[in-house]
């Protein structure tokens, strides 16, 4: 199993917390000014790579968004309509650069969570960009996939689009299957749980627990947003019913997950906490588990429009565990 937050590279919450509609319209246009399709495909190819490195059956990722985008933008007008030309598609990257490596993994699960669409102003004038967050499971080809469900929980964020009268849903999720290799089956969950809100956080893990219940064997993976160390409670809840691999197999390791600059171009690595987990549950024991995109060698040289920079894959390291029946 191979868990990674493949990060989206916007922050909802720090948006929608512009002190005005105009202040918001001009930072979502600088955002999407910004975007860089070169950067996207390069981090896209170092999860590929890192997937290949651990010739992983099942891969978990959470905010493989898909951004969209419309013009002229209508915001707010009467009959609107929803952006539908595609500027950056995270999860499809991902399968493309699995492909050009000659791996072969089908889609078992997609879930979308947060679906908000935002004003921007650009020079070209008022655009409209809809985000589209999604959790995964993606699959080595020939692996049996059943009894997949995608869902939101039912606990979310609303937050007010400064300067409207509307409000913006910050829905988290996860997606499951159940998984048959020639060794073990098992159920696998991808799942994102609430960044701002604690409260939020343990509610959202109570629901999963619950709807996980009675399913055994589970490994769930997972942006937790919550950890050991770090605002534990929704961890903690998790870990009643779970068992952490990585403590499992390296309980003297910190192995911090989480967070590099919003911008990924810090030089020296700032993983602070650990957030992101493979847990498990049932006849299966972790026999081995390890961070990946996290190291000074894994930062990506890329060329895009401003020329070469220097980045890091993600915000987070992935997480690669592995199982055997027990």
């Amino acid at each position: 199993m191979l868990t990674q937050n493949v990060y989206l590279g916007l922050d909802f919450s720090r948006l929608l917390g512009a002190r005005s509609y105009g202040e918001l319209r001009r930072t979502v246009g600088r955002f999407l000014s910004e975007v860089e399709s070169a950067e996207y495909r390069a981090r896209a190819d170092a999860v590929s790579a890192a997937v290949e490195a651990a010739d992983a059956d099942v891969v978990a990722l959470q905010e493989a968004s898909l951004f969209r985008k419309q013009e002229p933008g209508d915001f707010a007008s009467m009959g609107a309509e929803s952006a539908d030309t595609v500027v950056v598609d995270i999860l499809a990257e991902v399968e493309r650069a699995l492909e050009a490596r000659g791996l072969r993994y089908e889609r078992a699960a997609v879930t979308a969570t947060s679906d908000a669409e935002l004003p921007a102003e650009t020079d070209d004038g008022p655009v409209d960009l809809r985000v589209t967050d999604r959790n995964a499971l993606l699959v080595r080809a020939g692996v049996d996939v059943d009894g997949v469900v995608t869902n939101s929980y039912e606990a979310d964020l609303a937050l007010p689009v400064p300067g409207t009268d509307q409000e913006v849903a910050l829905r988290r999720g996860y997606a499951r299957a159940d998984i048959a290799t020639d060794e073990v089956e098992f159920t696998a969950v991808s799942t994102h749980l609430e960044s701002v809100s604690s409260f939020l956080r343990v509610v959202q893990a109570r629901e999963l627990l619950d709807d996980l219940r009675g399913t055994n064997p589970v490994v769930l993976c997972g942006d937790l947003n919550s950890g050991p160390e770090y605002d534990p409670a929704a961890y903690r809840v998790l870990t009643e019913r779970f068992t952490d691999s990585y403590d499992r197999v390296k309980p003297r390791s910190k192995g911090n997950t989480c967070c590099q600059s919003p911008d990924l171009r810090n030089d020296r690595s700032q993983l602070s906490r650990r957030i992101d987990a493979v847990l498990r549950r049932g006849a299966l024991r972790a026999t081995d588990a390890r961070r990946v995109n996290h190291k000074r060698s894994d930062r990506l040289e890329v060329d895009g429009d401003d020329g070469r920079v220097s980045m890091w894959p993600s915000d987070h390291a992935g997480i690669v565990a592995t199982f055997e029946a027990t």
